[in-house]
């Protein structure tokens, strides 16, 4: 499997491939990683911290991450960048170099998987995604209307993955498993979250219901 320089930002977050992820860069060695990444066109490599923070050089972090290509940003006139960015690719750390202000590894990237998938295998989570926000609707009286899901069952898991608002760990997880396990265990967390949903329309606060924790 072929390997990839790449420069690593680790962060208190999990990034997901086609997910959005803007940041404010202000420290001065993560200030010339984004000037070298855009003048290079380079991505650079997102990692959950496992310990310590971004802006301590002894930050420990999680050995899989998703890749963020810069779309847009600005310079600021006193060399802070304001950046968006939109995650692409799975990688795992085969080694890491610390000859730089930041840290550069060598990755491998991650294949989805695509052949353990039966076909219809999201449609289960389609159905549930449907279910909660009825449930909702039932619940406020107010319809809103709900997001257009992404086509590609991949993509599909990686969508709900960022919305989902479950712990880090959590993410982390969904990041580093097959797509078959993300389908199944989302499916486990929308049921869930149904479950804390008043089972008669028109009662929104029956059961204890406190509205939809789980969604951005």
């Amino acid at each position: 499997m072929a390997t990839h320089a790449l420069p690593l930002f680790p962060l208190g977050l999990v990034l997901f491939p086609s997910a959005p992820l803007a940041l404010h860069i202000f420290e001065p060695r993560y200030r010339e990683m984004i000037a070298s990444c855009l003048d290079q066109n380079q991505p650079f490599g997102v990692v959950l911290i496992t310990s310590g923070v971004a802006e301590q050089p002894n930050a420990t972090f999680h050995m899989v991450g998703t890749t963020a290509q810069i779309s847009d940003g600005v310079k600021l006139d006193d060399g802070r960048y304001l950046i968006n960015t939109l995650g692409q690719q799975r990688f795992r750390i085969d080694s890491i170099q610390r000859s730089q202000p930041y840290d550069v590894a060598m990755v491998s990237y991650l294949e989805e998987g695509r052949e353990s998938l039966a076909e219809g295998a999201d449609r289960t989570l389609r159905r549930l995604y449907d279910r909660y926000w009825d449930a909702i609707a039932a619940a406020t009286g107010v319809r809103a209307e709900a997001a257009s899901l992404p086509e590609d069952v991949v993509d599909l898991t990686y969508w709900m993955a960022h919305r989902l608002q479950v712990e880090n760990a959590q993410k982390q997880h969904w990041l580093e498993c097959d797509v078959a396990t993300r389908l199944r265990e989302m499916e486990t967390s929308l049921r869930a979250e149904l479950s804390l949903l008043p089972a008669h329309p028109g009662s929104p606060f029956e059961g204890g219901w406190r509205g939809p924790g789980s969604w951005n």
